[in-house]
């Protein structure tokens, strides 16, 4: 390996990237040069071939594509590789699983090469990748006759190291502004970054008749891109910025991690009742990362307008960004030793479009709802299915995504009321579970009509 590509691979070793390939008709070499320097397990969480019709179908998500060399297909499997890898990432410890996937990188390259028989098409290599800031696309077109089957496959392979670079400047700068850096990464990265990442791969294209090509995606409004209904999740992590300021950062869009700890809300405003409610239920399940979820969409009343899921992210991230400073200054005052526990993580936000939940289900598989009486109450009436038929329907669905639900009690009246007092029929008992010893007599509606009275 020379020593251009293999600084190269070093570099991306030394991000903070970790990345899904999914590559197939060529670039084969690519998969061995990335797996044969060392650091390699810091990156690379799979690497897959779906050569055949077959393999690449079921890569899609059981999809055939219309045409298997092609931006579309390239950009399909990439975003498939991305969810694969927030889904892999997410399986790290509940304080972790946020910013775990903060990262990550999914890769797709198809191409259409030199082969025993003569193409009358064009030879080409389109890649792709797939992060959570975005989409990057290079197009690379042969020059026809130059280059047998292992030299296309070459080029075609420092394209996919091209792209993986390019990741890990990106990754690198940003956690660099951020203070993240990986201190457990034993190669230095400023030894090995290299400030022109055309070095991999400009020497070995012959233009005009080699015809390469790159375009960024990058998308800098995380809030629109859900809320124009461009994607139907995102999730937003406390970023550091400094030693006490932290901000809500995008960390997966498309897909969250699995086994999350969900409690869903309207937040307007978050407040006492919504934190010790979700902090009671992470002593019920520690192994849980935490999240609020807002849902931007309502079955009665539609898409929220952008300004106001605006207003009610920010208030969330102010909320979020207390707790932060918080915990940070404790930390300073009394620093935790080697054997202490880890501090309870902050709540990531995530966004749907799903106002029901077996949409919720559908989109965060494995999750756990943490919801009031009062919600619960309403989970079991059929009439809300359309009868008895519709909801047993409606339950399955949510038994398949390996969801259920945590029942915290709340004031009706007079009295308090728990799971015990909802009428969770026996086909559905396996789902609910009561949240005991919590009790937080408070309510976002009292607390807007206070505001408006103030």
């Amino acid at each position: 390996m020379e020593p251009a590509l293999r600084a190269a691979v070093e570099a991306v070793h030394a991000s903070p990237v970790r990345a899904v390939l999914h590559v197939t008709g060529g670039a084969a070499q690519s998969l061995g040069w990335v797996a044969a320097v060392p650091g390699a397990s810091r990156t690379l969480l799979d690497a897959r071939v779906p050569y055949g019709r077959e393999a690449t179908i079921e890569a899609l998500g059981g999809t055939e594509p219309r045409r298997y060399v092609s931006s579309t297909t390239a950009r399909d499997l990439a975003a498939a590789a991305y969810a694969r890898g927030v889904r892999l990432s997410g399986l790290a410890a509940a304080s972790a699983a946020a910013n775990a996937t903060r990262h990550v990188v999914g890769l797709g390259c198809t191409c259409a090469l030199t082969s025993e028989i003569p193409k009358r098409g064009e030879h080409r290599c389109v890649v792709a990748t797939h992060d959570a800031r975005g989409v990057t696309e290079y197009s690379l077109t042969f020059e026809k006759g130059r280059r047998d089957r292992w030299g296309e496959d070459a080029v075609a392979s420092r394209v996919v190291v091209r792209a993986l670079l390019d990741a890990a400047a990106e990754a690198s700068a940003e956690a660099s502004a951020s203070g993240d850096v990986d201190r457990r990464s034993s190669i230095d990265a400023s030894t090995t970054t290299i400030s022109a990442p055309d070095e991999v791969l400009a020497p070995f294209l012959n233009p005009p008749a080699d015809v390469f090509a790159k375009t960024r995606e990058r998308i800098d409004d995380h809030v629109d891109w859900l809320v124009s209904g461009a994607g139907d999740v995102l999730q937003l992590s406390m970023t550091a910025r400094g030693d006490r300021r932290a901000q809500l950062a995008a960390t997966a869009r498309g897909v969250v991690p699995e086994n999350l700890l969900i409690l869903p809300g309207s937040f307007n405003p978050l407040h006492d009742g919504h934190r010790g409610m979700l902090a009671a239920a992470m002593k019920m399940k520690p192994d849980r990362a935490p999240a609020y979820e807002l849902a931007v969409t309502n079955a009665d009343k539609g898409t929220l307008p952008i300004e106001e899921v605006r207003r009610r992210v920010d208030a969330l991230e102010r909320a979020l960004e207390t707790e932060f400073a918080a915990s940070a200054s404790a930390e300073a005052e009394d620093p935790p030793s080697s054997s202490s526990p880890p501090p309870p993580p902050l709540p990531s936000v995530v966004l749907t479009r799903a106002p029901l939940f077996n949409a919720k289900a559908a989109l965060m598989p494995g999750s756990a709802f943490v919801v009031g009486h009062d919600t619960a109450i309403r989970l079991v009436m059929p009439k809300y299915y359309g009868g008895e038929d519709g909801m047993r329907r409606a339950f399955e669905e949510l038994r398949r995504a390996r969801c259920s639900f945590v029942v915290a009690g709340r004031v009706d009246g007079d009295a308090f009321r728990t799971l015990d007092d909802v009428d969770v029929p026996e086909w559905a008992s396996d789902l609910f579970e009561a949240l005991e010893g919590f009790r937080r007599d408070v309510s976002s509606t009292e607390l807007r009509a206070r505001a408006v009275k103030s």
